[in-house]
């Protein structure tokens, strides 16, 4: 599928980031519906060929900004973004000095992904990944952005985010205030993770940046 895409640019300090966007979601769905054959429309796996992932979120900018006021953050550390998209996030902690490994389900994220390292002049390794069954190691600092968007995500994406990081780690998720985000911080008080959280203006809307710090273990 050949989606139109768009380009937005957005300048971190001294940095200039290069995304390659899908232009309007609706348009890409209705593309995306007509390429589909009925029985291909009745698998259960189906939304999650849905284009979301190629759209510029603002909770993935807002991510960004915040990595980028605090470079310490992810500089020299393994660095693993979940249900990344376009995957800028993970681009501005790649710049800051992270090990980043990026990470999505959706089949056409990779090419994409790369083809906005390109664009952007950063470097971060790809995996295709369903993180509800799968695993990819431990990491200093696990993130994710707007990953809160059904019902069943808000334990899920907690259980996810728990399992990948280091003990003493940090996990970090940014949200424009969905419907499940209580959830979601319910589930990771009941963790015992520490919290701390930064409001981040986006025009005329506001996206939240929680930071949790784990337990160091013996």
């Amino acid at each position: 599928m050949k989606y139109h895409t768009i380009i937005h640019q957005r300048r971190l300090g001294d940095k200039l980031f290069v995304v390659e966007a899908i232009r309007d979601l609706d348009e890409a769905i209705d593309m995306l519906c007509e390429s589909l054959s009925p029985d291909e429309q009745q698998d259960p796996f189906a939304p999650d060929l849905c284009p979301y992932f190629g759209i510029f979120w603002l909770s993935s900018e807002a991510l960004g900004i915040y990595l980028s006021e605090r470079p310490e953050l992810v500089k020299g550390k393994t660095v693993l973004e979940l249900g990344s998209g376009l995957g800028f996030p993970s681009m501005v902690a790649a710049h800051l000095g992270g090990d980043v490994l990026t990470t999505d389900f959706h089949p056409m994220v990779e090419e994409y992904f790369q083809r906005n390292c390109r664009h952007s002049q950063v470097s971060a390794k790809y995996m295709r990944l369903n993180w509800r069954e799968e695993g990819a190691g431990k990491f200093d600092v696990v993130m994710g952005s707007d990953v809160l968007y059904e019902s069943t995500h808000p334990m899920d994406v907690a259980q996810a985010l728990l399992k990948f990081v280091k003990p003493g780690g940090k996990i970090l998720l940014s949200d424009p205030g969905r419907n499940y985000l209580g959830k979601f911080l319910e589930a990771m008080k009941k963790a015992g993770v520490s919290e701390s959280v930064e409001m981040i203006p986006m025009g005329e809307k506001t996206c939240f940046v929680y930071e949790f710090t784990t337990e160091y273990t013996e």
